[in-house]
Order: structure tokens, then C-alpha cells, then sequence
């Protein structure tokens, strides 16, 4: 296992600085103390006690690796293949299963009451903390603070500050200290601060801690999973599945939708909502060559994470909510690919 953290290590330091990193110019220090004095004010307008500012803000200053972080993710250098390769471990498959097992009565009754499957609120919290090992311990109002002055994410992240501060005006945060990842997510969740504001559960009647609860990191999640955007999570139907295209795949590459979702990143194509039987009508097949089910209630769209050369899925509505918890396909792919295995 170590061995596969420090080959991940170098595999992502090669990408970040092989990828064209627009270095930062960081403030200088009038710069800096007139933008945090203006955000202090913006704070307190919006109900946020004079104690939590200046404890929290005083002190607090830029950091140039936070930003550069930010600007140089490796993820997006990455086929999906690759991708997978480092997110989908054997080791993570193989804690994954314990994991489901040890958990297993209490994953059932936050699974009925929300209505939904155990196996994907253990693949979040998989993916996102390796199932509660690695939270991060950066502090949370310094990464958001910084990457709330720096430009190409500054509206998304004052919001996460004036909700970070107000965690920790509320005192939601048992320990006393936000500290998460240097993008300001934060317990097994790594919930960003809004989310924890709109999602964050208190299952076990205890107060929310997504920190060291177990019992509420789940409900925090499933939470979040069944009632973003208004779309319901269907309980009676997965995520979705890897599929053969027919041979004239390239011609119907063509007639696709161009999108960008907002935060989502570049252009994709991706096909209108089908009933299963019509994607098996136009040739799909399952990987294994087996014919798509015959079913017309269920709804289905076909995305291409790396276009025509790259694996092709057949989604369902519950991989939509899969994307809200992270807007890229590949983290959606990964999400419904690790569920899978850890219940095989």
C-alpha cells in the first residue's frame, strides 16, 4: 500500500508540473488588508459575530501553494483509464468490503430511511477520505480565505467562506478547528461548507460531526444524495453500466448534444434521455457482449468521458446525483464503478 501511495505521488506530481500552471502573483500586503477588511465587513453584514471574524480573520494570510494547487490539478491531465487506475484500488476495493460488512446494520437503517443503496454512501466516503482515514489537516479558513482573493474561483469561494465562518459561529465543529482539504471540504464527507450548511445530518442525536460519527458522515451523505436539485434517487435502479457501441457508433457520435455544464469543466457530447430498450434497439450491448435489459421504464442517457476512442456508459437518473456531489464524469464514473465492486 505504500508503494501505491508514493507511485500515485510521483504520477501526480509529473502531471502538475508537466501541465501549463499559470504561477501566481500574489497580493501585496495593502492589497491584501483591504480585501479582508471589505470581506470582514461583507461577514458581519451577514450575521456572522465580531468574535468568529477576528478570531478566524486577523491573522489569516495568502497562501501561493493553496492557489497553485487549485490551478494545477492533476485529474484533469488524466485519461479516464488512468484515472481509475489510481482512485479505484484494489485496496480500496478490498477495505470498501470490510467496511460494508462492519457497518452493515447501521448502513441498512440510514439506507431504508433515506432510500438508498448502503454500497454508494460507502463509495463516497471511499473516494472522498478513504473511508474516513484521510480527512486533511489544512486549515480550512486559510485554503477558502485564499482561494476566495484569487480570481478564478473568487464568487464560489467567498460563499464557502461566509459559510465556513458561520460552522464556526454556530459551533458545529467539535473540535473547535475547521480543517479539511486545500479546497475547503472538510470530514469523511469532504463537504464543501455550503453543502454542510444544506446536508450535514445528525443521525445519532449527538450534534453533527461528519469529523468522528460514522453514524452521521452517512446520513450527511445519503442526505445529500437523495434530495439535491429536487431530483430523486432511485432506490429500485443503480447508476448505470460500461457498454459495447454498435459499429456505426461514429456517425451517432455526430448527432450528440454539445454541453458545458456551469462548473463542469470543458465541452461534451452526451445523447438525450432513452428507455433502456431503445439503446438496445440501436445495438448497445452490455461489456460482455450480452443484450442491454429489455426494460422501457427506465431512463438512460449515454455519455463518452473520453470521446469516441475512450469507455462508454449507459447512465440512469441516479448518476446525475452522483455528478452534483462532484461535477465531473469521471468522479461520477468512479463513484458507480466502486459501488459495484465492493458489493461483488
Amino acid at each position: 500500500m505504500i508503494v501505491r501511495f508514493v507511485i500515485f505521488f510521483v504520477f501526480i506530481s509529473f502531471y502538475v508540473y508537466a501541465t501549463d500552471c499559470e504561477k501566481p502573483k500574489m497580493p501585496t500586503d495593502d492589497e491584501w488588508n483591504i480585501w479582508l477588511t471589505n470581506i470582514k465587513k461583507e461577514a458581519l453584514q451577514k450575521g456572522i459575530s465580531q468574535n468568529t471574524i477576528s478570531q478566524h480573520l486577523n491573522n489569516v494570510l495568502p497562501q501561493s501553494k493553496i492557489i497553485m494547487r487549485d490551478r494545477c490539478q492533476a485529474a484533469s491531465t488524466m485519461t479516464l483509464d488512468e484515472y481509475l487506475f489510481y482512485t479505484i484500488t484494489k485496496d480500496k476495493i478490498f477495505v470498501g468490503k470490510n467496511f460494508l460488512k462492519k457497518h452493515e446494520v447501521l448502513l441498512k437503517e440510514i439506507g431504508d430511511y433515506f432510500q438508498i443503496q448502503p454500497r454508494f454512501i460507502v463509495a463516497v466516503l471511499g473516494m472522498e477520505s478513504y473511508y474516513g482515514r484521510n480527512q486533511g489537516k489544512i486549515n480550512s479558513i486559510i485554503a477558502i480565505t485564499t482561494l476566495a482573493f484569487d480570481r478564478r474561483r473568487s464568487d464560489f469561494y467567498k460563499k464557502q467562506l461566509f459559510a465556513a465562518l458561520e460552522i464556526l459561529d454556530k459551533d458545529l465543529v467539535p473540535s473547535g478547528q475547521l480543517k479539511g482539504s486545500w479546497g475547503g471540504a472538510v470530514g469523511m464527507t469532504q463537504m464543501i461548507p455550503t453543502t454542510f450548511l444544506e446536508s450535514a445530518y445528525d443521525w445519532d442525536g449527538g450534534g453533527i460531526d461528519i469529523w468522528n460519527s460514522y453514524a452521521d458522515a452517512f446520513a450527511s451523505t445519503a442526505n445529500y444524495l437523495t434530495s439535491i436539485n429536487k431530483n430523486p434517487w432511485h432506490f429500485d435502479t443503480t447508476w448505470g453500466r460500461e457498454v459495447l457501441p454498435p459499429n456505426n457508433i461514429a456517425a451517432f457520435y455526430e448527432t450528440l448534444e454539445q454541453i458545458n455544464p456551469k462548473g463542469c469543466g470543458a465541452v461534451k457530447r452526451r445523447s438525450k434521455a432513452m428507455s433502456l430498450s431503445e439503446w438496445s434497439d440501436l445495438g448497445f450491448k452490455k461489456i460482455n457482449g450480452d443484450s442491454l435489459p429489455s426494460r422501457n421504464d427506465i431512463e438512460a442517457r449515454l455519455i463518452m468521458p473520453d470521446g469516441l476512442k475512450g469507455r462508454m456508459f449507459i447512465v440512469y437518473q441516479n448518476y446525475k446525483n452522483i455528478l452534483y456531489y462532484n461535477c465531473s464524469a469521471y468522479y461520477a464514473v468512479s463513484i458507480g464503478l466502486l459501488s459495484d465492486k465492493i458489493t461483488n
